[in-house]
């Protein structure tokens, strides 16, 4: 055991015994509380079981030479009664470690329970062992001994239903929380308790009745205590209780102290016991319905997270077998249509080495748009295959400006007159790890969406930049234009698969970006006004071979 976990245990042992001292009452002089009982069963349920030897010599040790000052020098039955005080703390602390099983926050009805229970039962040792050791010491008259013997047992009892809470919940971590959180309200809770109750007990001693209406005005004080603070303010508030009315009870002051010591005494202890019992039990109470509480929101939180987990797995699998349907349709429709559609261009360039129509003529005009829908059927039929195509990138760690230059060069080929084109591309980004030939594909296609957006002319700006200094470095590619924009009921959809808004669009190029840029690891977001242009944003990460360049 450390020297200075003894050493602080002997010291706070001496001190409650020189205060159970002064609280001792004539003509017997046996405590109405003694604060070492709750002192010594708190440390020994605390403390391992090895420990409990050397705890329970250094209380045998220090209790004789602190409370023995007036009756010099210490005898034998000092030494009997510090025995007699150990052993009703080892057995109270077996029964609240093996029978109650106490939680030190006392934060269950059991405890308060369990606590009630041992202070009744233990103490009966102590104050056997007490009461005959000063019998057979002479100093005191049998006919003395059933009153002196319920003093002792009471005091030993009030000790522990005071101090022994005390000490166990200020030294659980559990009601850390609540005390911190609110401690002017805590300090003002107990300087007004304090007030309240030396107000009361500095009044002279009551003549004609041993109960006054006002002692009682500290429950409001104990309820306030226990329903903000549990089991800690609760405890806390009791023993500033104790300490005010026992100390003007000593001094011959308050509504318990008169011409029948042993009587008032009495009602005193039983006072200060309703008062402890009541606060703690209330306390265990709230303790047990927060906890109860606290549970129900964390099943609550577990069955929205397995509902999200399940809507989202879900999901995945419809996905997945609509990719499969989709994948099989693409199958048959690459096969049944792309044949048909290549015997259709081979005879209309067959046809036209054949049969030059003259430009301009209907022949020439019908010949254009033969090729024009061939095309387009094409076109097609490659959107679905590549959106069902597995997307398995190859990462390679490549620098995007050249990625980015080539995918705008060749969408600006097909794009409208009066284009105004404004590159922001920062050449001294680190490579990033990308599939190029896929990210080519997203790229064209978000070019040709912002280009289709502009059929008039307008600006379209590209920036190309880097955050090294986030959690995730990343590179972040915007494509802004200055067309019609998209409504916020479109934009929730735009990524969806053959949604489109187009008469001769397909639906399919940005569910093909999206997909991409997830299987880049990345992430694509759009911003747009109704007339006021459209911006996508890209954020491609560092990942893999591109992480060592980052660096």
């Amino acid at each position: 055991m450390p020297l200075v976990r003894l050493g602080l245990f002997m010291a706070l042992y001496a001190v409650a015994a020189r205060m159970g001292s002064l609280l001792s009452f004539a003509p017997e002089h046996v405590s109405a509380m003694w604060p070492p009982s709750g002192v010594a069963l708190a440390v020994l349920t605390l403390s391992p079981m090895r420990e409990w030897p050397g705890l329970m010599l250094a209380a045998i040790a220090v209790e004789p030479v602190v409370t023995a000052q007036a009756h010099w020098p210490i005898g034998p039955a000092h030494v009997a009664i510090a025995c007699g005080n150990m052993l009703e703390a080892g057995v109270g602390a077996l029964l609240l470690r093996r029978g109650v099983r106490l939680h030190p926050a006392m934060n269950r009805v059991r405890d308060a329970l369990g606590l009630c229970a041992t202070a009744m039962a233990s103490p009966a040792l102590s104050a056997s062992v007490g009461v005959v050791t000063l019998w057979v010491a002479g100093r005191l008259a049998g006919a003395n001994v059933a009153t002196v013997w319920r003093v002792f047992w009471v005091g030993d009892a009030m000790g522990v239903l005071v101090v022994a809470p005390l000490l166990f919940t200020w030294n659980a971590r559990s009601g850390a929380a609540t005390s911190q959180q609110r401690p002017w309200e805590l300090a003002l809770l107990l300087v007004t308790l304090g007030a309240a109750t030396h107000a009361v007990f500095r009044a002279a001693p009551s003549t004609t009745t041993s109960f006054h209406p006002l002692s009682y005005l500290a429950f409001p004080f104990l309820l306030w205590a226990a329903l903000r603070f549990e089991a800690r303010g609760a405890a806390t508030a009791t023993a500033v209780l104790s300490a005010v009315s026992l100390w003007h009870t000593a001094l011959g002051s308050g509504p318990f102290a008169g011409p029948q010591p042993n009587l008032n005494l009495s009602f005193l202890q039983s006072f200060l016991a309703a008062a402890s019992v009541s606060g703690l039990m209330l306390a265990g109470a709230l303790g047990e319905r927060r906890r109860a509480q606290d549970e129900v929101s964390h099943l609550n939180t577990e069955l929205r997270q397995s509902l999200d987990t399940l809507a989202a797995t879900q999901a995945a699998l419809v996905r997945r077998e609509r990719m499969a349907a989709l994948g099989e349709l693409s199958a048959t429709v690459a096969h049944e249509v792309r044949n048909p559609l290549g015997a259709i261009a081979n005879a209309l360039a067959a046809f036209r080495r054949m049969h030059t129509p003259p430009p301009g003529s209907t022949a020439d005009t019908l010949l254009a748009v033969m090729d024009e829908e061939v095309h387009r059927l094409d076109h097609i039929v490659n959107d679905m295959l590549d959106f069902t195509r597995p997307m398995e990138p190859r990462l390679r760690a490549q620098s995007l400006e050249p990625l980015v230059e080539g995918a705008l060069t060749s969408a600006l080929r097909t794009g409208p007159p009066g284009l105004q084109v404004v590159r922001e591309l920062d050449a001294a980004l680190p490579p990033a790890a990308v599939d190029a030939q896929l990210l080519h594909v997203a790229l064209t296609n978000l070019f040709h969406n912002a280009l289709q957006a502009m059929v008039a002319g307008g600006t379209l700006t590209v920036r190309l930049t880097s955050d090294l200094r986030a959690e995730t470095p990343h590179a972040r590619l915007s494509i802004s234009d200055t067309g019609h924009g998209i409504s916020p009921e479109l934009q929730a959809r735009i990524f969806e698969p053959f949604f489109t808004t187009r008469a001769t669009g397909t639906g399919l190029g940005l569910a093909i970006v999206r997909r991409i840029v997830d299987s880049h690891h990345g992430a694509v977001a759009v911003h747009s006004q109704p007339g006021q242009g459209t911006t996508f944003t890209l954020w491609l990460p560092y990942l893999g071979p591109a992480l060592d360049a980052v660096a």
